[in-house]
């Protein structure tokens, strides 16, 4: 499978931060942007290892609703620090917004 470059949007919801991978429609959360960036890296890595052990890469990408890549486009870029966290193999890079903290 070839690595892909993915779009993620970060917003604050309550109490949390909610880290949505656009292409996957995968939703992670955290008590900071940073967190819930790292946890849905995790997500992105458990689910495209399900999809590699089932043999259904067909339904690996699963867009999200049109409303978050909208409010993708409204977002300020947020480039999550350098903490030795990895991206998942299949993910190439991640273009991230972070809505009104």
């Amino acid at each position: 499978m070839k690595a892909l470059m993915v779009h993620a949007v970060l917003y604050r919801e309550d109490d949390l931060f909610l880290a949505h991978c656009l292409e996957f429609d995968l939703v992670a959360q955290g008590e900071t942007p940073e967190q819930a960036y790292h946890n849905l890296l995790d997500a992105i890595e458990l689910q495209t290892e399900f999809v590699r052990e089932q043999g259904d890469l067909d339904n690996l990408l699963q867009p999200a609703p049109v409303e978050y890549w909208q409010m993708l486009a409204s977002a300020e870029r947020f480039t999550p620090p350098a903490n030795g966290w990895q991206l998942p193999s299949s993910v190439s890079a991640v273009e991230c917004g972070l809505l009104n903290a």
